[in-house]
Order: C-alpha cells, then structure tokens, then sequence
C-alpha cells in the first residue's frame, strides 16, 4: 500500500466505507508515514469543520416524498439502462439531458461546489480556515475505542486513538468530555458499543443544544438499531418543543428499517398527535403500513383523537 492510495482513500476511510482489510492496512501505513497521518488529521479537521455549520431541517412531509420519488427512481433504473450509456459515451445527450433537468443539474452545482470548498480548503494550508486555536477536539481524533462509566460517580473515562492511543478522564459536565460524547455519537465508523455508551450518556443532558443535535443525528444516521433506541429515548422528552426533534422522531417512524425503533417513534409521538404532519403520517400508516403492530396502532391513535370538521 502506498501513500498516493492512502490519500486517494481517506475520504472513504473517514465515512467507514472501506473494506475490513484495507481499513486496517490503512491504519498500519498511517501509523508508520508521517505525511498520511497529517492528511488523515487536515481532513478530520476539514469534516469537523463542515459538520459545524447550520443544518437546514426539512419537513418530515418532504423526507417522506423524496424517498418515496427515489424508490421509484431506482425501480425504473434497469429500463434506463440506455440513457447511461448516452450519459456517459455521448456528451451532447448528456447535455440535452441535463437542459432539461434542473435537479440533475442542481446535483452538479453541489458537487461543484464541494470540490471548490475541498480546492480552496487546501489552497489555505490544510484546511486552517478558522483560527487554528479553535479547532474542535475531534479534528485530531482518529477514533473512539471504549467509554467507561465508574458507577456511583459523574466521570467518565473515554478511549481514543490519534497516531498513538490515548485517553482522557473527567466529568461528564467537563466540556471536552461532552465534545468527546458528542463526536462519539455522530461517528458511525466508531464501534457501535462506545456509540451506544456515548447516546446513554448524552441522554442525561439533552437540555444541551449540542447534545440534542447529537442524539437527533444518531437517530437518523447511525446504522445501528440499539443507538438509535438510546437516542430516541433522550429525545422524547422534547418532540413538543422542538420542531428538529419532532421532524427527526417522525422519519424515523416512517423509514427506519427497525421496527422496535419505529414502535418507540409512535410512542414518543403521542403528546404531539394532533400535529398536522403526524395527524398525516398516522392517517397513512393506518391505511398501508406493512407492519400490523404500526397500522393497528395508528388507527388506535386515530380514533382517539377528535375529528376535524
């Protein structure tokens, strides 16, 4: 494995979409080339620092549609099988197409965009576009290993790797504790048993703007059903207050693949039933949720509730 390839591929290292054994040759060679292990950081730096900015939340109603329209669109994939191949060896129909599709074309402009962001972040010095001395903790963190929780006590004692291993100890209301929680939490490449620690752990303090958006991420995005559990359980206090936290429990009744996850979202649902968009989602669930145990409860919390002339 060479250096060129490790580049190439921290990308995909960072996001855990490398396979097993070139994950962990990867590793050995960051462990031993100085000029990999500095590109690994600059580009943890880099994605700490995307993962920073303000997240547009979009309504659970238009989650809903665009899944339903990207079902479609995979399902007619093979009978489109011609147009790729004019995607890709006829440029002039690859324009025409792409005339006449503003999404098409909308996707290319985010992509343009991201490689300028990904040009220019470079361009500056690997990556130094905030004051370096304000750079999150996790730009440098490799990965979680274990948490441990003394019983009896607040502190937490957390495992983690840069070049070399290393931890730190102190009280789960130490800032840098909960910025090691919280990156834990949003981390699906990290063992899933420390992510479900890191979730326990944050649920004691979901009052946290950066806790609550941890645990809403967690229960969106991470691939592994008991985090997601623990997520939704420290979120359920706050689906009426706050409309991010309602929009996430609501899509993941309706998409998560995990039925004990979508049972615990219902449940959560029902100080806010009457809410348009759950009154909407309950209405369809009723109707055609393959689940018996979701549709006979949805019809259940819609017959208690009051009718709408």
């Amino acid at each position: 494995m060479n250096c060129d390839w490790v580049q190439e591929n921290v990308g995909l290292y960072l996001y855990n979409e490398l396979a097993d054994d070139a994950r962990h040759e990867l590793e050995q060679h960051i462990q031993r080339c100085k000029a990999c292990a500095g590109e690994l950081v600059a580009q943890q730096e880099f994605q700490a620092q995307m993962n920073a900015l303000p997240v547009e939340e979009p309504s659970a109603s238009f989650l809903a549609s665009a899944r339903m329209r990207l079902q479609e669109a995979l399902e007619t994939t093979e009978q489109n099988r011609a147009w790729y191949h004019r995607f890709v060896f006829d440029p002039t129909a690859w324009l025409r197409q792409l005339r006449f599709s503003p999404a098409l074309a909308a996707v290319l402009l985010i992509v343009g965009f991201g490689s300028g962001l990904g040009t220019m972040y470079r361009v500056l010095g690997g990556g130094h576009l905030v004051d370096p001395s304000r750079t999150p903790l996790e730009a440098s963190i490799g990965g979680i290993t274990s948490i441990d929780h003394k019983a009896g006590s607040d502190n937490v004692q957390i495992h983690y790797d840069r070049i070399v291993p290393e931890s730190m100890e102190g009280s789960i209301s130490d800032p840098k504790i909960q910025e090691l929680l919280t990156f834990t939490a949003r981390s699906n490449g990290t063992n899933a048993g420390a992510r479900i620690d890191a979730v326990d752990l944050l649920t004691s303090k979901p009052d946290d703007p950066s806790v609550r958006e941890a645990l809403t991420y967690a229960l969106r995005y991470d691939s592994n059903p008991g985090v997601r559990l623990k997520a939704l359980d420290g979120l359920g206090a706050y689906v009426r207050q706050d409309i991010r936290v309602r929009n996430a429990v609501l899509e993941a009744l309706l998409n998560d693949s995990n039925l004990g996850v979508r049972a615990g979202a219902l449940k959560s649902l029902e100080p806010v039933r009457a809410d348009t968009s759950v009154r909407m989602a309950l209405q369809q669930l009723a109707k055609t949720d393959p689940s018996d145990y979701i549709r006979s409860e949805s019809q259940r919390e819609l017959a208690s509730m009051p009718t709408i002339d």
